[in-house]
C-alpha cells in the first residue's frame, strides 16, 4: 500500500478496510481463533494479507496478550545429529505459527541443564520443551507446578505426569532381540552409556532383559548387560573379549547398542579387534540420528548395521505442536506421545547368510 507514492508500513485497519471486516476479525485470524468466522471470511482475510505483505508486529501481539512468542528450548547435547534433527523439526513448527525458539545445550549436565531453564523463564517464555538429563528432576516439577507450560522430549520424569514426545523404546527392543535369535545368534548383550538417570537408556535395557527371558531364558541377561565409556575404545575390547569368552569356540554373540553413539562406538572396537561382522560377532542398535534415508550403510559400515529407525525430525515437529496446544489451553489432558520405529535388517546381523 501506498500514500502519495510512498510505501508505508501495513497496519491491520488497512487489512480490516481491505477484507470488509472488523479489526477484531482480523485479529482473531491471526491468532488462529477461526471457530467464529465463515470460510469465505477467512479465505478474503487470508488474500489481503499475501497480497499486502502484511506482518503483525511481535511486540505489540506480546505485550496485548502478555506473550513474549518465545519458547525455550534445552537439549541434552546439541552436538548429537538426534539433536539437529530435533532442533530442525522444533524450530519448523514454531516459526510457522511465529514463536521464536531460544535452544540450549546443557551438555549432558542437569546442573547446567537448571541454570538454563532459569534464564529461560527469567526472559519470559511462553513454555519450556526439554530434553532432560535426568530421570530425578525437582525443579523441573517445582516449575510446572508454578503454572509454566512444559514438555519434555524424548526422556521422562519421574514422580510427575509432564506431557512428554519421544520414540517407541521397549517394543523396538522386543523386535531386534526375536530377529537376533532367529537368525541363529548364540546371545545378545547390551551396551549401554550410563544409564540410571536416563530414561530412554533405562527403558531400553529393562526391554532387553525382558526380551532375552523370553527368547534366551537360559542366559544371565544381567551379567550380559554392560555398560561402557565411549572414549575408553580399551575398555570396551575388553567387554567383547569377555563376551566371545562367555560363547566359547564356535559360537556368535550379538551385540545391541543402546544409541547410535555406542554402536557406533562398539563398531569401532570390533574393527581393532579384527573381527568379522557378523560371523564373529553381530551388531545392531536404533538409528536416532535420522540418517537411515541419506547414508549408504554398507558402504560407510559394511556389511551394512541393521537398525531400528527413531524419527527424530517428526519428534521436534510433534513436541513443539504438542507445547503450542498446551499454552493455548493449559487444562488441556496430558499425552504421551510415541512415534513408532521401523526395524531395518542389514548385513550386520544376518549371520544365516554369512554361515552358507
Amino acid at each position: 500500500m501506498t500514500v502519495n507514492g510512498s510505501h508505508k508500513n501495513v497496519t491491520i485497519s488497512d487489512v480490516a478496510r481491505a477484507a470488509g471486516v472488523s479489526k477484531t476479525t482480523v485479529s482473531r485470524y491471526i491468532n488462529g481463533k477461526y471457530s467464529l468466522m465463515s470460510p469465505e471470511t477467512r479465505e478474503r482475510i487470508a488474500a489481503v494479507i499475501e497480497m499486502s505483505h502484511y506482518r503483525p508486529s511481535s511486540i505489540a501481539q506480546s505485550l496485548k496478550a502478555k506473550q513474549s512468542y518465545q519458547i525455550g528450548v534445552v537439549v541434552a547435547d546439541v552436538s548429537s545429529p538426534f539433536s539437529a534433527a530435533l532442533i530442525r523439526g522444533i524450530g519448523h513448527v514454531l516459526l510457522e505459527n511465529n514463536y521464536v525458539a531460544l535452544f540450549a545445550d546443557s551438555k549432558n549436565s542437569l546442573e547446567l541443564e537448571q541454570r538454563l531453564i532459569q534464564t529461560l523463564v527469567s526472559r519470559k517464555v511462553d513454555g519450556l520443551i526439554v530434553n532432560t538429563n535426568s530421570y530425578y528432576n525437582p525443579s523441573l516439577i517445582q516449575l510446572a507446578c508454578q503454572g509454566m507450560p512444559v514438555v519434555l522430549c524424548d526422556r521422562q520424569v519421574s514422580d510427575y505426569n509432564f506431557p512428554l514426545v519421544g520414540s517407541e523404546q521397549r517394543q523396538p527392543i522386543l523386535d531386534v532381540v526375536a530377529h537376533l535369535k532367529e537368525e541363529g545368534f548364540h546371545t545378545a548383550a547390551f551396551f549401554t552409556e550410563e544409564y540410571a538417570a536416563n530414561s530412554a537408556r533405562f527403558t531400553r535395557r529393562n526391554a532387553f532383559l525382558e526380551a532375552m527371558a523370553f527368547h534366551y531364558p537360559d542366559q544371565d541377561a544381567q551379567s550380559l548387560s554392560f555398560t561402557v565409556d565411549i572414549s575408553d575404545q580399551a575398555g570396551t575390547i575388553r567387554a567383547i573379549e569377555q563376551l566371545l569368552g562367555r560363547c566359547g569356540s564356535g559360537n556368535t554373540p550379538a551385540i545391541i547398542g543402546v544409541n547410535n553413539v555406542t554402536t557406533m562406538h562398539v563398531v569401532g572396537a570390533i574393527r581393532a579387534m579384527g573381527l568379522e561382522i557378523p560371523r564373529q560377532v553381530g551388531i545392531c542398535g536404533p538409528n536416532d540420528w535420522g540418517w537411515d534415508e541419506q547414508i549408504n550403510w554398507p558402504v560407510i559400515v559394511p556389511p551394512g548395521i541393521t537398525t531400528f529407525t527413531v524419527q527424530s525430525y517428526e519428534i521436534g515437529c510433534t513436541v513443539a505442536q504438542v507445547l503450542l496446544q498446551r499454552i493455548q489451553n493449559p487444562a488441556a489432558e496430558k499425552q504421551e506421545i510415541r512415534l513408532p520405529s521401523e526395524l531395518v535388517v542389514r548385513g550386520s546381523t544376518r549371520l544365516r547368510a554369512a554361515r552358507v
